[in-house]
């Protein structure tokens, strides 16, 4: 099939060409890519149309075709093509698994500020007694009661704080 010199070279024949050039067999590239070779064979005669964006960044990655030029020729919206050139938006599942991890990191450090709540409750509840027996005392200098009340104050500041990232949740 002729082109007319105006005509844009088709996904399919820009794909065997560089497959060709790059002599890459339809089953290797398949292979690489995470598709069939029956997927490759499709493209390439044109009766698949609009390969998924991760079959494109494949061909990006294993044949050199930028994906900018077979987004475009695949139908994918201007946007689409900006997202996928920053790899931001490449696959659902991408961002299923990204959100998943996301999701394990907020409860691992929801774990951590938890578990560091808890120590400063502890040290709380410990320095209470020491502040209770250093009160009592008659003949304490004056500068150790004030930076005991000092450390006193910086514990309850701990504990408020804790107490409101556990409330904006």
């Amino acid at each position: 099939m002729l082109k007319k010199k105006n005509q844009e070279e088709s996904i399919g024949e820009l794909l065997k060409n560089a497959r060709k050039e790059k002599n890459i067999s339809a089953r290797k590239l398949a292979s690489l890519v995470g598709v069939s070779h029956t997927e490759i064979n499709n493209i390439e005669r044109g009766m698949r149309v609009k390969p998924s964006i991760l079959v494109l960044k494949g061909f990006e990655k294993y044949l050199g075709i930028p994906f900018s030029k077979t987004a475009k020729l695949a139908g994918y919206s201007d946007t689409t093509i900006k997202y996928g050139d920053d790899e931001i938006i490449v696959s659902y599942e991408m961002y299923d698994n990204q959100l998943s991890k996301y999701k394990e990191e907020i409860k691992q450090l929801e774990y951590t500020i938890e578990a560091k709540r808890h120590i400063a409750m502890d040290i709380k509840e410990y320095y209470k007694d020491i502040i209770k027996y250093l009160n009592e005392q008659n003949n304490l200098p004056k500068n150790l009661m004030k930076k005991a009340n000092e450390i006193d104050n910086l514990l309850s500041d701990i504990e408020r704080k804790y107490v409101s990232i556990f409330t904006e949740k």
